[in-house]
């Protein structure tokens, strides 16, 4: 698999794909937030404010998170650099097309067949379109 060639990132890529990592939790933390779409998210998965802030477990859940971010965003970087994406509009682009049909798709698909509402589905998949967006822009930034 050619483009799987992590000596084609340059050592500013790595900086990138460290901010891009990051940036996920920055997304999450401002689209979660209540006054945003926090206290309609926890409706829709049937959580209280006080449920929510449970930090049992929470460990585990952002550490896998990170993990989740860092996959991520080095794939993205390794699929932008073995597409000749170098710029920053085309890395949000891509970034929010890969969110869109991957990750959106999979929480249609996943939410449909577990009958959760359309706005939940709506709310996770926006979220997931504008985090790799945003990851996109930083790594086109730094590749």
């Amino acid at each position: 698999m050619e483009w799987i060639d992590l000596g084609a990132l340059g050592g500013t890529a790595w900086i990138g794909i460290a901010l891009a990592t990051l940036s996920a939790f920055a997304v999450g933390m401002a689209w979660y937030t209540p006054k945003v779409f926090g206290n309609t998210w926890m409706g829709h998965v049937g959580l209280t404010a006080e449920e929510a802030q449970n930090m049992e477990g929470a460990g585990a859940r952002y550490g896998m998170t990170a993990v989740a971010a860092f996959l991520t965003a080095l794939v993205l970087a390794l699929l932008m650099v073995a597409l000749g994406v170098t710029s920053v509009g085309g890395g949000l682009l891509l970034g929010a097309v890969l969110g869109l049909v991957f990750r959106g798709g999979a929480h249609v698909i996943h939410n449909g067949f577990a009958m959760r509402s359309f706005g939940l589905t709506a709310i996770d998949s926006g979220h997931d379109i504008v985090a790799m967006a945003v990851a996109g822009a930083i790594l086109g930034a730094f590749i």
